[in-house]
């Protein structure tokens, strides 16, 4: 096939030393030639760029040279473009193509020399786009375009990312009048046809999928403990299950050359990362919350070999080159069978190589999700990939583009332009015009009869919009025990799960929030992490509905035929037998195991465990309804967290049989009224609607969403718009799955899926993993001591003020820990001491001064008097004690006097646990306090 492209390009194959090309090549090459529209889909390390690039630089050199940009060539990432900018400089040279890269970082000299003489190739993104098209001189520029090609084009597709890119191909459609020959590079994919129709769904688009796909080998191993891997737990602190992992990896890397190990969140990168660094492993860390200097030194790193391997989380799923890879670990169930064949795919980087993937397994649930992933990925089961249906903020901002374009826009241009677009091919007229309302209203565009254009506020809206992506904020995480930082947690966590009382695992240990600010969550320490949510469940993979009815359905097998079940497996026999051992638990013991068709309620204490193989999306759905349902039944609040397999209720007291039997008599046609009227009442829904509003420009890139009475009051006035339509559908869309989980519901009351009730004491072996499925996860042996401890140390460290009341004159700066018991005014040794610790000292003896000469004083200043008065009165009652009292974070004289009578005379405990209590009050309250 090579011969069919021009005499120069055939050169530069020789000269690399191409001889035969590979499938996908063999396939594309002609099709393209032939100026039809294409969707390449094949594996990574087949050679798909140079599959669509060189026949369009064989066109390109044929073709009459024009003075624009001819090819422009889109990427998801920067990083993906600064790799295919070093890839391509070689034939661009050869070629005498001009290739440039334009995205966010391109700096403006750069800039200036692209606008004044635009390169033949662009290589952008999505986002830069956006911006190339409303430039008036690149605008003129871009009229030259015959050519794009979307990279990765399953991973734009699914997200508004995708649905931004379509539409402005489609403006761009409008600057070129004429029908450009479009490319999209997929990687493997369950629904080719539909992101061919995301593509281009008015014309024709040639599948091209590579006839001999690439040899895969992976086996699911649960490393087997061995005597060394206690040595190993005391170094690394952990316990022998994740020694075990730790040094199975590290014998896997030692056994390679080059190893990529995938996690799938950054909080299980970091963990792993710093176990491997205690053993003085060379062994790196990517992940997307790193600097683009530190990624790209890592990068270097590990391509020279300087690095044996590598972790990375989906950062490193998508094409960058880093050199070549002999085998790919992914740690814990890739939760997707897409991640899974894209990340394995990474090892023997070429058409011509197998790659080995091998994925560590942490418990029994973990085991037979990824033997199932497994199978899937070597059967070439792969998920569909869903593209947005018309998202109507993007919609506002790809109005107001057109609007800078063209000034004066007619309505019926606007829609025929989109309605070319895929995800807006059904939008209907009144659909536009309510957006066009509401950005009428918000004063972005002016609208008048059939025409709408751009007003002063258009500017700042659409370039301070050019991403889709959340702009998340970060919050700052305080032990109050302590008062220091404990770390960050992202904005997407903290609406979903983290709310005053609420319990979370961060940074491997258990704490319950005690108050959130603007910018800081105030937590405690527990003992326990039942009802704990994991830090790093906003980033987990949702597991698929398909994926968990298959993992219900090997439970069965193994149910019928033990361990023989798993003989045709690609897994170690130990494996095997950690898979079955929690099955074999429940027949011993007689506990009935929750199969595709049989659902299975436990209920012990104050807890519901319902087994439900349904996947994330659907237990979310369902977590919601029956918690809601609940919380009407029982007057009282019924919190839930649901994983694929399970969900958990729990209750302020026990749940009885009959209340939970009436759970599964609800009609399906109340899931979604039920799930739209309580879901605005979620710090979810909270979040959502400030990331949707943002995008509309109904508040600013700035504003909080933890401001609650702020953002309840934009709620509230953009209640049944178009805003808060968007921010429902997109937690439809993203969190829950409402038409599987009507299905389920609907089967149930027909009695197609069995519900089983027991009463336990405690959960069973198959629930407890909902409630100990935290990976690597550090509980203190008495959380209360714990944090007492903290306090007195903190409270020992902590500098205080002492000043004499009776001679008015005498003060001094003291560390707690040097303060002695009969401490008394250094200057007329009277013990009429007062404790100030704040910023204001001067001013409050200052002011002490005036009273004691009898001047005039204000009702606040009066008020203050008085609390140094109390303060004093202690310290000559308690002596250290008072002092100690008031060195807690928000103890006043008031309070200090109340916790002082309630400590046990001689305990000094005592003591600390009452400061405790009153500082945990002070965290919980202080968000109300000016």
């Amino acid at each position: 096939m090579f011969s069919l492209l021009h005499e120069k390009i055939r050169q530069g194959l020789k000269e690399l030393g191409f001889i035969e090309p590979t499938d996908i090549q063999t396939a594309a090459i002609p099709e393209i030639l032939k100026g039809g529209h294409a969707l390449l889909i094949a594996p990574t390390g087949i050679g798909k760029t140079e599959a669509a690039l060189l026949p369009i630089f064989s066109r390109f050199l044929e073709a009459e040279k024009k003075k624009g940009v001819t090819i422009l060539y889109i990427t998801p990432l920067r990083a993906l473009n600064r790799d295919l900018m070093q890839r391509l400089e070689w034939w661009g040279e050869k070629l005498g193509i001009r290739i440039a890269v334009r995205h966010g970082d391109t700096k403006q000299s750069e800039r200036r020399k692209q606008t004044l003489k635009p390169p033949d190739m662009f290589i952008t993104t999505p986002e830069t786009l956006q911006a190339l098209l409303t430039g008036k001189v690149l605008r003129r520029h871009l009229k030259d375009v015959e050519y794009v090609v979307v990279d990765e084009i399953h991973e734009l597709a699914e997200s508004k990312r995708g649905a931004q890119l379509s539409t402005a191909l489609e403006r761009l459609y409008a600057i070129t009048n004429r029908e450009f020959q479009r490319i999209g590079i997929s990687a493997t994919i369950g629904n080719p046809e539909e992101i061919a129709n995301f593509l281009v769904w008015h014309k024709k688009v040639n599948i091209i999928k590579t006839t001999n796909p690439k040899a895969m080998k992976i086996q699911v191993e649960y490393p087997e403990p061995k005597r060394e891997d206690r040595y190993i737990s005391g170094k690394i602190l952990s316990s022998i299950s994740v020694a075990s992992r730790v040094r199975r990896i590290v014998e896997l890397v030692k056994a390679h050359n080059r190893v990529l190990i995938f996690v799938n969140t950054r909080e299980t990168a970091e963990a792993i990362a710093s176990r491997f660094k205690i053993l003085e492993e060379p062994i790196g860390i990517h992940h997307s919350s790193l600097s683009q200097e530190v990624r790209v030194d890592t990068e270097d790193e590990f391509k020279m070999g300087k690095l044996k391997a590598l972790i990375a989380t989906s950062s490193l799923e998508l094409g960058i080159d880093i050199g070549s890879v002999d085998l790919v670990i992914q740690y814990k169930s890739p939760r997707q069978v897409l991640r899974l064949v894209q990340r394995v795919g990474r090892a023997g980087h070429s058409h011509k190589k197998e790659s080995k993937g091998v994925v560590i397994a942490t418990d029994s649930d973990d085991v037979l999700e990824s033997l199932v992933i497994t199978c899937r990925s070597l059967d070439g089961k792969v998920e569909s990939v869903e593209p947005w249906e018309k998202p109507f903020d993007v919609l506002a901002h790809q109005l107001v583009g057109l609007a800078f374009e063209y000034r004066k826009v007619k309505k019926e241009h606007a829609l025929f332009l989109f309605r070319r677009s895929y995800p807006f091919r059904e939008l209907e007229e009144e659909e536009l015009d309510e957006t066009l309302r509401l950005l009428s209203q918000l004063r972005i565009l002016w609208v008048e009869d059939e025409y709408f254009g751009r007003t002063r506020r258009s500017l700042e809206y659409y370039y301070g919009n050019l991403s889709t992506i959340p702009d998340e904020r970060k919050f700052f995480v305080r032990n109050f025990a302590t008062g220091t930082m404990v770390g960050v947690l992202h904005e997407r966590f903290v609406a979903s799960y983290a709310e005053p009382g609420s319990k979370i695992i961060f940074k491997g240990s258990p704490w319950r929030v005690l108050s959130i600010t603007e910018d800081e969550i105030t937590v405690e320490p527990l003992d326990r992490v039942e009802g704990s949510v994991p830090s790093w469940v906003g980033e987990e993979i949702p597991v698929p509905f398909e994926i968990a009815q298959d993992v219900a359905e090997l439970m069965e097998s193994v149910l019928e035929e033990d361990i023989k079940a798993l003989d045709s497996f690609p897994c170690t026999e130990y494996t095997k037998r950690q898979a079955v051992s929690k099955i074999r638990y429940h027949k011993r013991k007689g506990i009935p195991v929750a199969i595709k068709n049989r659902l299975l309620v436990e209920r012990f204490n104050s807890f519901a465990v319902i087994h439900a193989p349904f996947g994330h999306r659907v237990n979310q759905t369902l977590g919601r309804v029956y918690s809601m349902v609940l919380t009407s039944l029982l007057g009282s609040n019924i919190t839930f967290r649901g994983d694929a397999y399970r969900i958990i209720l729990q209750a302020p007291f026990n749940f009885k049989t009959d209340t939970l039997e009436q759970l599964f008599r609800i009609s399906p046609d109340f899931v979604q009224p039920l799930l739209i009227s309580n879901l605005r009442r979620t710090s979810l829904f909270r979040w959502k609607f400030s990331q949707v509003a943002k995008r509309f420009g109904v508040i600013s890139k700035e504003f909080s969403y933890a401001n609650i009475r702020k953002m309840d009051r934009v709620i509230n006035a953009y209640r049944d718009t178009v805003v808060y339509n968007e921010t429902l559908k997109e937690i439809f869309r993203d969190n829950l799955n409402v038409k599987k989980a009507k299905e389920v519901i609907e089967k149930i009351v027909l009695g197609e899926i069995e519900v089983e009730l027991i009463s336990l004491k405690g959960p069973s072996p198959i629930a407890e993993l909902g409630f100990r499925n935290y990976g690597e996860v550090v509980v203190p042996e008495k959380a209360e001591r714990l944090i007492a401890k903290a306090v007195k140390k903190r409270i020992s460290d902590r500098r205080v003020e002492l000043f004499c009341l009776y001679c008015g004159k005498w003060h001094e700066s003291f560390m707690m820990k040097n303060i002695m018991e009969d401490i008394k005014c250094g200057k007329c040794s009277a013990r009429m001491l007062a404790v100030l610790k704040g910023r204001d000292n001067r001013e409050l003896m200052k002011l002490y001064r005036r009273f004691k000469r009898g001047e005039e004083l204000s009702q606040e200043e009066k008020r203050r008097v008085k609390s140094m008065q109390t303060s004093a009165s202690l310290f000559l009652s308690y002596g250290k004690k008072a002092v100690v009292a008031q060195a807690g974070i928000g103890i006043g004289p008031g309070v200090a006097k109340r916790v002082l009578s309630r400590a046990r005379i001689g305990d000094e405990d005592s003591l600390y646990r009452e400061i405790v209590k009153e500082e945990r009050n002070y965290a919980r309250t202080r968000v109300f306090w000016d």
